[in-house]
């Protein structure tokens, strides 16, 4: 393993990290983007991803089983405890990231850039700390562009950062990039310039310890101001007709409700959105209950009916319902079929029977509404019955 000059290059939000990283690589330098390996690192199915999903909930995960990095910062960013929670998960995978590629770098210059450089111990390793920095209103409206967030969102973001009077205390080079391009590429010059790769730390000590890869970090004790409520309040629950910007939400607990291994393809998500009206049960944003539902000749039919846990069923499914019924009452319908699958939860046949459904064969059914029920019927279903009119219309619509 050959041996080389460790560049460890840091700055806040909005100062010009990558950019400096790339002018150091045209100039001959091997560049690893620390946040490009995150991403890698939380790539679906891997351990830190599977410890962020039981930390944070599945509303952070996508449709087609990404994290959704936007939805996962908005939480962690403005919570110490939810962000040092995720710090503890990530920083080791990505360290051991870091370790493997080092091993198998060519070139004889090596920068790593990594907005927690230092928090993640990395510095330590590196045989200089290059810092970047530019004035707080450039750091701002750069934020700002880049993120698409408003200034308060800036300011908090980058008040989450830490400080940088920390990383400049460690700092070997300091690079000022609140001027143009030219004014930063000639402090590069000059600090390249005056590089000694002959200087370089022996690393083959560190770099012989690194795992081959990524592996979840013990979960903070911390915890109680990020997770979801186990028992939330009734009057915090809101049920609502699902929308096409719950797509993701949908699709990651469609995945969680049928177990499944792989993430829905796009465009079959879509097609159970458009076949299925999906009403959601949600607290805090987050969908703690679902229902599909359509009808046709006076009968309303619910399927996929689902609730997070038991204590989250007893509160949403009856708000969840109590929509579902109004909706088919505004449509005349004269019954409503819930079709509970064979693996649900025992507490969703507790709800049904508690909110006044009656368990029914197909058979003991209206003939129009067995006819509806035969075409929607799956191996294994279980029907409960309630009707919504006394006076039934005999012939079919």
């Amino acid at each position: 393993m050959k041996n080389f000059f460790l560049i460890g290059l840091t700055g806040n939000l909005g100062s010009g990290k990558s950019t400096v990283r790339k002018m150091l690589e045209s100039l001959g330098a091997h560049g690893i983007d620390a946040d490009a390996l995150a991403r890698y690192a939380l790539a679906r199915g891997t351990a830190p991803w599977h410890s962020v999903v039981e930390s944070f909930g599945w509303d952070v995960v996508k449709f087609n089983g990404e994290i959704d990095r936007v939805k996962l910062g908005t939480r962690v960013f403005a919570t110490p405890d939810a962000l040092g929670k995720l710090e503890a998960i990530v920083h080791p995978a990505v360290a051991a990231l870091i370790q493997h590629t080092l091993r198998h770098t060519p070139e004889s210059i090596v920068v790593i850039e990594a907005i927690k450089l230092i928090e993640a111990g990395l510095h330590l390793w590196c045989d200089a700390v290059w810092v970047v920095k530019c004035t707080p209103e450039v750091e701002i409206e750069r934020v700002r562009h880049a993120r698409e967030m408003s200034e308060a969102d800036a300011r908090a973001r980058l008040a989450a950062q830490g400080s940088l009077n920390e990383k400049l205390r460690v700092a070997n080079v300091v690079i000022d990039n609140s001027g143009d391009e030219k004014e930063t590429r000639a402090q590069v010059q000059r600090a390249w310039d005056a590089i000694q790769p002959q200087t370089a730390r022996d690393k083959r000590g560190w770099l012989s310890d690194y795992q081959d890869a990524p592996v979840a970090a013990p979960i903070l004790a911390s915890t109680e101001s990020v997770q979801v409520e186990k028992e939330p309040r009734l009057e915090k629950i809101e049920a609502r007709r699902a929308t096409r910007k719950d797509l993701d939400a949908l699709g990651a607990v469609l995945i969680k409700k049928e177990k499944r291994a792989e993430p829905f393809p796009h465009a079959e998500l879509l097609k159970r959105f458009g076949k299925f009206g999906y009403r959601l049960a949600l607290c805090d944003e987050k969908i703690i209950a679902l229902a599909g539902w359509e009808a046709e000749n006076l009968v309303a039919t619910v399927r996929e009916l689902w609730a997070e846990s038991e204590s989250m069923a007893s509160l949403a499914l009856p708000k969840l319902i109590a929509l579902i019924e109004e909706e088919a009452r505004a449509l005349s319908c004269e019954t409503i079929l819930l079709l509970v699958e064979e693996n649900a939860m025992a507490y969703v046949r507790e709800n049904s029977r508690a909110l006044g459904y009656q368990e029914r064969n197909l058979s003991a059914l209206h003939p129009t509404w067995r006819q509806v029920v035969k075409d929607r019927l799956q191996t294994g279903d279980q029907i409960w019955v309630k009707r919504l009119r006394e006076q039934l219309v005999t012939s079919p619509i």
